[in-house]
């Protein structure tokens, strides 16, 4: 579980919002580069490794790298940084951060700032937050000394957050745990698969928080027999939350999802993965989501590959402060495992 901790916490406080995953690919490249046989990047930024075995059978495990984040929109007169959101955000949940500001000279910190409550009237406490109502601000004091730094309007913004533990050992907070939860097992799977008797395919995607658009060209890009799609989900107990809204929980085992807003687990995949649950000993949940993973694009590529989605459980998904369960990431990667296994004498 060290290890696991360990590697999460580098994963999750890196840099690399859609579009902008170079640091993160760094990361991930050095990490794994000792345990696959290649890597290659395509033309969407996918970082694809292999691990050379029999081309009777090739497995895609995908997972996808790219956190939610901000890009800079416009700089005022007097050095405030408008910026638009990239990724799913609740406006609630911006107030009041701080942020990393990624130039070409350089990282710099700011703040997202909201006005004090002693001037702030009545109407406007009431009223929704606005993304276009938020500012950065970098305690500069007009246009030119923010342009000094080399911010312009196209670079990324992160948000800034330490990893930290909670109430246990395995129970750990930090931003991005969607998707560097699922990036972690990747990892770790990719360097326990010692000499496979089949050709595996780790992909670690880009773009998915904006339209799994890095899954798309990643899956074409490979004649791939089966698919393995590791996210990560909303997980609870969440506080006044009905338990049909959020139906799967932290330390519990991974959730087998079922159906969500472009994929539907086919029969024979599903009782591939029960049969890896019950054989394996891993304890799992099922879930439908009203969401969306890289599991709709790559399912229905070429004539169709048969595909999986695994999610660990994640509370307050989409913050800075979402919550896993080690246990959770170390059960999936046993799931994930056993079902290859299985995948190949059944497909």
């Amino acid at each position: 579980m060290r290890n696991l901790k360990e590697l999460l916490k580098k994963l999750s406080e890196a840099p690399g919002v859609s579009g902008h995953e170079s640091k993160i690919k760094k990361i991930i490249n050095n990490e794994v580069k000792d345990y696959v046989d290649e890597i290659k990047e395509d033309s969407m930024g996918n970082l694809i490794t292999i691990k050379k075995g029999s081309d009777k059978f090739k497995v895609m495990i995908a997972a996808h790298m790219d956190e939610i984040g901000f890009m800079v929109k416009y700089i005022d007169d007097k050095g405030f940084i408008s910026f638009e959101t990239i990724g799913g955000f609740d406006p609630r949940s911006l107030g009041s951060q701080r942020v990393i500001i990624h130039s070409s000279k350089g990282d710099f910190i700011g703040v997202i700032g909201i006005k004090p409550p002693h001037i702030t009237p009545q109407e406007e406490k009431d009223r929704a937050l606005k993304v276009e109502d938020l500012r950065i601000d970098l305690g500069l004091n007009t246009k030119e000394e923010v342009e000094k730094l080399g911010i312009k309007p196209g670079d990324s913004v992160t948000r800034d957050i330490s990893f930290a533990k909670l109430g246990k050992e395995n129970i750990v907070s930090c931003k991005s745990f969607d998707n560097r939860a699922g990036c972690t097992v990747l990892i770790e799977i990719l360097k326990k698969i010692k000499n496979p008797d089949y050709s595996l395919y780790g992909v670690f995607t880009t773009q998915e928080e904006v339209g799994l658009r890095g899954a798309k060209t990643a899956a074409y890009g490979i004649d791939i027999d089966f698919a393995i799609i590791i996210d990560s989900t909303v997980g609870g107990p969440i506080p006044k939350t009905e338990s049909d809204k959020v139906t799967i929980s932290l330390g519990k085992g991974p959730s087998i999802d079922l159906m969500d807003r472009g994929f539907i687990l086919s029969e024979k995949v599903k009782e591939i993965l029960l049969e890896a649950a019950n054989e394996s000993g891993v304890q799992y949940q099922t879930h439908i989501s009203s969401g969306s993973t890289d599991g709709a694009a790559v399912h229905i590529t070429k004539d169709g590959i048969p595909t999986a989605v695994i999610s660990i459980p994640s509370k307050y998904i989409h913050s800075t402060v979402e919550i896993v369960d080690l246990n959770d990431l170390e059960s999936t990667l046993k799931l994930v495992m056993k079902s290859i296994e299985i995948a190949k004498n059944k497909l």
